[in-house]
């Protein structure tokens, strides 16, 4: 009888450890998803909302997206460099040309500017606002916070690129892309502004 009663002591405890593994292994994996989720979360996808970003533009107004562009398609292109900010000037000219009068369609160049010191801000956004032609400057902003989560919302791989994103009227990510001024890539994109202006749903 003893010995019944200690194989039973014994499998009690080995069923105890095992099942204290199994809660920790569950706890792990849960861990993982959330973390998993997380990470996903933080970078845009098409279909994803934009997150507020406040900047102020080369005319000195503070303007907040997506809500300023409510209602419209809008192009965004965003930079974190002086390189990536020349990189991108074909991207701005062609949208300008291409969409002059349209109140359907709408545009803004965004400067990342955190990284700069804050006592050369003023000169660096003095040297952007002489190198853009005064009918641009009221859709060109300077944003100098929130640098590193937008790093991540967009996958930064190289900062020295131009990033793009395609909004429609509610502020949702339709096209994403990232680089040179490509015309086969623009014709993608002018497909996707004239899709979404004729979708219902924009």
């Amino acid at each position: 009888m003893e010995v019944l009663n200690n194989c039973r002591r014994r499998l009690a405890r080995r069923w105890t450890q095992i099942e204290t593994k199994m809660k920790v292994a569950c706890q792990l994996a849960l861990i993982a998803f959330v973390t998993m989720r997380a990470v996903c979360a933080q970078t845009l996808q098409t279909g994803s909302v934009l997150p507020q970003i406040k900047g102020t533009s080369l005319e000195d107004q503070e303007i907040t997206l997506p809500g300023a562009a409510a209602g419209k398609v809008t192009f965004l292109i965003i930079t974190f460099s002086k390189a990536a900010g020349e990189k991108s000037q074909p991207w701005s000219d062609h949208v300008f040309k291409d969409y002059p009068q349209d109140d359907r369609v709408t545009s803004y160049s965004i400067a990342m500017l955190e990284d700069v010191p804050a006592l050369l801000r003023g000169m660096v956004r003095g040297g952007i606002k002489r190198g853009v032609p005064a009918f641009m400057r009221h859709r060109f902003l300077t944003v100098a916070k929130g640098e590193a989560e937008w790093k991540r919302y967009l996958g930064i791989q190289d900062d020295k690129e131009a990033y793009l994103l395609l909004l429609d009227g509610r502020g949702r990510v339709r096209w994403m892309h990232h680089g040179l001024f490509e015309q086969a890539v623009y014709d993608v994109l002018r497909s996707r502004i004239t899709e979404i202006l004729n979708s219902k749903t924009n």
